[in-house]
């Protein structure tokens, strides 16, 4: 069911989402999660902006990040100066290990704002060497997003804030369930096609540091988490954008920075 409207209440529960400049701090963690082993999310990357952690990345190719567009955006769909950003690939600590890769171009969807359209492809300065610790992960297609009903459980994986306050240094997970569309849009008001609701309970869910994370189903990415409603781990559920709905723009947008 496509819905073209925003409610009142959406507005109201979202007043701390940061929709579109890293200026101020992303909404987005993973509440009450556990540490994830090395090697159990290869494809998890940080993404830094001025040399913080800011958001999570997922590797598609050896040379694509998908993230958030809103925390690569200064405005709107123009991204921020690529000088600016990098992402730490390779390890479970957001702080050390790996390897800082330098970013050479960012593309936000053209049509990102107001909460929707979510999604950012960013182009590494130089291919990932996979290893064990260093993978893609799958992009779901309309045959996998068909298979995600109501309950079907989920992976997600950040470096998000915790209850107290804390950024944790390691990698944290979490399974939570994906919520109807029709569900969605009467608990939040958001029934959008292009979106994936994923539902937990209170204390848990992503918050801030948390956007980007993929959302997982069989070691495919089905999702791209993008909000959460007021300080994260409330009754309401947490918002991602939905892979499949941007399969066609992410195969130009890539095949487009290939040729550049």
């Amino acid at each position: 069911m496509a819905v073209t409207r925003i409610t009142a209440l959406t507005f109201i529960l979202a007043v701390f989402y940061v929709c579109g400049s890293t200026n101020a701090a992303p909404n987005g963690r993973i509440l009450e999660g556990n540490d994830a082993a090395a090697g159990a999310y290869p494809w998890v990357v940080s993404v830094r902006v001025d040399n913080s952690h800011v958001a999570v990345g997922n590797i598609i190719d050896a040379s694509h990040i998908i993230t958030s567009g809103h925390v690569v955006s200064e405005l709107g769909s123009r991204a921020i100066a690529v000088s600016r950003v990098s992402v730490r690939v390779g390890s479970i600590n957001q702080y050390a290990g790996g390897q800082i890769v330098n970013v050479e171009s960012i593309n936000i969807h053209p049509s990102y704002g107001n909460f929707l359209n979510d999604v950012a492809i960013i182009r590494l300065q130089k291919p990932l060497t996979f290893s064990a610790k260093i993978a893609a992960i799958a992009l779901a297609t309309a045959e996998d997003n068909e298979s995600l009903v109501e309950g079907t459980e989920v992976a997600v994986a950040g470096w998000g804030l915790q209850l107290s306050g804390a950024s944790p240094y390691k990698l944290q997970q979490a399974t939570l369930k994906v919520l109807s569309s029709h569900e969605c849009e009467y608990q939040a008001g958001y029934g959008y096609d292009s979106v994936l609701c994923l539902e937990h309970g209170v204390n848990q869910g992503i918050a801030r540091g948390d956007d980007g994370a993929g959302v997982v189903v069989n070691k495919k990415l089905v999702g791209v988490a993008s909000f959460f409603f007021g300080a994260g781990g409330t009754k309401f559920p947490d918002v991602s954008s939905r892979v499949s709905y941007y399969s066609n723009w992410i195969a130009e947008t890539i095949a487009a920075s290939n040729d550049a």
